[in-house]
């Protein structure tokens, strides 16, 4: 499976792709399996551990622990561990990025029912600015992804402007503030199960709380360039053996290309306990108001 022309063509201008079909009915029974070994998992657990962030929506019921987020799933299921490696997946990632890729990172995000789960409006390029922004995310819908359930929105073309403020007095928050872009122009990347889109490391993107009565899981898959090294030590190997073995395709490299992308340092960090924690430190949410995240639902 390959993108034409015109599909690369739209992800360099717009940054962000929709493709349908990727995975077949089969390789999305597999993923929801592997899911629901997470979730069984978590009702095992009192508190989040190192691999499953458990949800905690106002009025979840005693003993019915949720996930929101499963860390890094393909060190710890063979099923994602597949899925990472998925030669067609890498055969469109080759084509906007370079034949020399590694895995930079994995994680599935489970929205639950009834307003869990928004992320605010920011760039993965604001956590993770590297020496070339040859970095992209593919999100694979293991559910249905809506407008209803917080399907992934994005801002077409603020991958080609400036490193954007993610920060608030000083502190890094990993949100742009309210107010600074017209988020009325975003457009919503619906997926079917199977559906994948790709959208580039410094895309301004976001998504709302899932406001039905079932759950939105969405594996993301991160990718980067061999030759697209770190500017930060956040989630990397600090041992030449281990930058190895993250090659899934290629030769690797120790000399880093530098290409002149903008970058705002994302220091000092208000909270080190991952994305969720962090922007729940705003004063305003860019879905709640004034209200703020913090007594939101998450």
């Amino acid at each position: 499976m390959t993108l034409s022309a015109a599909q690369i063509k739209d992800y360099e201008r717009l940054g962000s792709l929709v493709v349908r079909h990727v995975l077949d009915d089969g390789e999305v029974a597999e993923l929801r399996e592997a899911s629901e070994f997470f979730e069984r998992e978590a009702l095992k657990l009192d508190a989040s551990s190192s691999v499953i962030e458990l949800d905690d929506v106002a009025g979840q019921a005693a003993g019915e622990q949720r996930i929101r987020r499963i860390k890094s799933p393909h060190l710890n299921h063979e099923v994602f561990a597949a899925q990472l490696r998925s030669p067609k997946l890498l055969d469109m990632v080759e084509q906007l990025i370079g034949p020399n890729i590694r895995w930079h990172h994995t994680k599935l995000n489970a929205k639950q029912p009834s307003g869990s789960g928004h992320v605010e409006w920011h760039t993965d390029w604001s956590y993770y600015p590297h020496t070339n922004c040859d970095l992209l995310e593919i999100a694979i819908a293991i559910d249905p992804s809506t407008i209803e359930n917080g399907c992934l929105h994005v801002i077409p073309g603020t991958h080609l402007g400036p490193a954007l403020d993610h920060s608030e007095n000083g502190a890094f928050v990993g949100a742009v503030p309210v107010g600074s872009f017209d988020i009325e122009s975003a457009e919503p990347l619906i997926l079917q199960p199977g559906d994948i889109s790709i959208h580039h490391v410094r895309l301004l993107h976001g998504s709302g709380p899932n406001t039905t009565g079932a759950q939105r899981r969405l594996l993301l898959q991160g990718y980067a360039a061999a030759d697209a090294w770190p500017l930060m030590a956040q989630h990397q190997p600090t041992d030449w053996p281990e930058w190895d073995e993250r090659m899934l395709r290629g030769q690797p490299t120790p000399n880093a290309r530098l290409d002149g992308s903008p970058v705002r340092v994302p220091l000092p960090v208000a909270s080190a306990h991952g994305l969720f924690e962090t922007q729940r430190l705003m004063k305003r949410s860019h879905f709640y108001g004034d209200q703020g995240p913090e007594v939101a639902p998450s």
